[in-house]
């Protein structure tokens, strides 16, 4: 579902896949080659959401940009199942399991792993290629 805000509709490259049920709303762009899964919600009622090339936002993830914190996602990243993003960068290559949470004003370095129910805390800058384990 595409839903318009504040006169801004997403933009989703012709080659992307939205599920059915998936909820776009605002302004959020998804790249070329991107799989939004199944219950995933990329909402931008607050701040931007941009999605890169080739990447897969698995089923019942949630993703949202913020006024002060807009959220970017890098090319070529899986962002799991139940993960929760708000306000984060995350750069290409990045791996964010089931149920991954990161906060407000984050990064996720480029080819970082986020392992199940790991977290980033507000304003946490995540080297490349670093890993937080299990949480």
């Amino acid at each position: 579902m595409l839903l318009e805000h504040r006169g801004d509709r997403p933009k989703v490259h012709e080659t992307a896949y939205v599920a059915p049920n998936a909820t776009l709303c605002g302004d959020v762009t998804v790249g070329e080659n991107v799989r939004v899964m199944f219950g995933a919600v990329l909402t931008a009622e607050g701040g931007p959401v941009e999605i890169g090339a080739n990447c897969v936002v698995m089923e019942n993830a949630v993703v949202r940009g913020t006024r002060r914190h807009p959220t970017n996602i890098g090319d070529n990243c899986v962002v799991g199942p139940r993960a929760y993003l708000v306000g984060c960068r995350v750069w290409d290559n990045a791996f964010l399991a089931t149920g991954a949470t990161v906060f407000n004003g984050a990064s996720v370095g480029a080819g970082a792993e986020v392992r199940v129910n790991g977290t980033v805390h507000l304003r946490t800058a995540l080297p490349p290629d670093a890993v937080v384990p299990i949480g």
